[in-house]
C-alpha cells in the first residue's frame, strides 16, 4: 500500500502545472501536425530560452513563425520612430506643470543623460518606454539587447521559414502610442517617475514569475496593476484582450496551413480572455508539449 502511494505521488509531481508553463502544444480542431504558442517577456536575457524543456524542438519542428508583427520590416522601423515624434502644435510645457516639468526633467538627466528639452520631441509615451528600459538596465544589469520575440524572427529568417505578423505596424502604433490621449500619458510619465522604486520591484518581480512559468499569476497581476505602466481597465482591454480575440480570427487558418510557432508576450496567455482558453473554447487542445 505504501508503494502504491509512493507511485501515486511520483506520478502527480511528474505532471506539469498549467501554472508553470510558457510552451504549449496546439493540437486537436482538424490539424494534421501540431503547432506551437509560446510566451515571451522583454527584458529576459536571450540565455534563458536554454533552459525550456523541448523549445527549440519545437521551434525547429514548424514551417511558419508567427509574431505581434514582423520586426524585420525596415518601413515599420521609420514608421514607428515617426509616431513617437509629438505633434508639432504641442509643446511638454502643455502637458505638464512647472513642478512635474522639473521632476522629469531631473530624473532624465539622472537616468539617461539628457534633459527633458532633449528628448521633447519625443510623446510621453516614448520617454517613459525608453526612461523604463534604462532605469530597469542601470538597477539590474540587464545588457541583452535582443528579445525574444525578435530572436525567434531572425533566426526564423536565416532558416528560410516564413515569417508572419498577426498585425500591421499601423495597429501597433495605435497600440504604443495611442493608448490614451497626450494628457493621459504625461499623467503615466509622471506616475511613474514618482513611483520608480516600486515600478522597478514590480517589473522584477514580473520577470521572476516569468521564468517560473506564471502565466496565471502575471495575468492576475497584469490585469490588478496594469502591468507595468498604470493602465485602466478600457486600456488594458485595448491592449490584451481586444488584441487577443483578433488574433484568434486569424490564427486558425494559419494552423491548418502548416505547423506554425507562435511567439506573442505572456501577458496574452493566461486569464479567462487569453489565448489559451480561447484556443480551447474554439476546440483546440492545448496541452504541456
Amino acid at each position: 500500500m505504501k508503494k502504491n502511494i509512493l507511485i501515486f505521488c511520483l506520478f502527480l509531481l511528474s505532471i506539469p502545472t498549467i501554472n508553470a508553463q510558457l510552451l504549449w502544444k496546439i493540437t486537436g480542431n482538424g490539424l494534421k501536425h501540431p503547432s506551437y504558442l509560446f510566451g515571451t517577456q522583454h527584458d529576459i536575457p536571450i540565455s534563458f530560452l536554454d533552459s525550456i524543456p523541448g523549445l527549440y524542438k519545437a521551434f525547429n519542428g514548424c514551417e511558419m513563425v508567427i509574431g505581434e508583427m514582423v520586426l524585420s520590416n525596415i518601413d515599420a522601423t521609420v514608421k514607428i520612430q515617426q509616431a513617437a515624434v509629438m505633434p508639432n502644435h504641442i509643446k511638454m510645457n502643455d502637458l505638464l506643470s512647472d513642478d512635474e516639468y522639473k521632476l522629469i526633467d531631473q530624473e532624465l538627466k539622472t537616468v539617461l543623460k539628457m534633459n527633458l528639452k532633449d528628448v521633447s520631441i519625443m510623446n510621453p509615451s516614448s520617454i517613459l518606454i525608453l526612461y523604463e528600459l534604462e532605469l530597469y538596465k542601470k538597477r539590474t544589469s540587464f545588457s541583452d539587447d535582443i528579445q525574444s520575440d525578435s530572436y525567434f524572427q531572425l533566426v526564423a529568417i536565416e532558416k528560410s521559414k516564413k515569417v508572419i505578423g498577426l498585425e500591421t505596424i499601423e495597429q501597433q502604433i495605435s497600440f504604443l502610442f495611442e493608448n490614451g490621449s497626450l494628457e493621459r500619458q504625461a499623467d503615466k510619465l509622471v506616475e511613474s517617475i514618482k513611483r520608480k522604486d516600486s515600478i522597478i520591484k514590480h517589473i522584477v518581480y514580473i520577470n521572476k514569475l516569468y521564468k517560473a512559468g506564471k502565466i496565471e499569476k502575471l495575468n492576475e497581476i497584469a490585469r490588478k496593476n496594469g502591468y507595468i505602466s498604470s493602465m485602466n481597465d478600457e486600456e488594458y482591454a485595448k491592449l490584451v484582450d481586444n488584441r487577443n480575440a483578433d488574433w484568434m480570427t486569424k490564427l486558425p487558418s494559419f494552423f491548418k496551413q502548416s505547423p506554425c510557432f507562435v511567439a506573442v508576450g505572456s501577458m496574452h496567455l493566461g486569464g479567462k480572455k487569453g489565448l489559451i482558453k480561447l484556443l480551447e473554447k474554439a476546440g483546440y487542445k492545448v496541452i504541456v508539449p
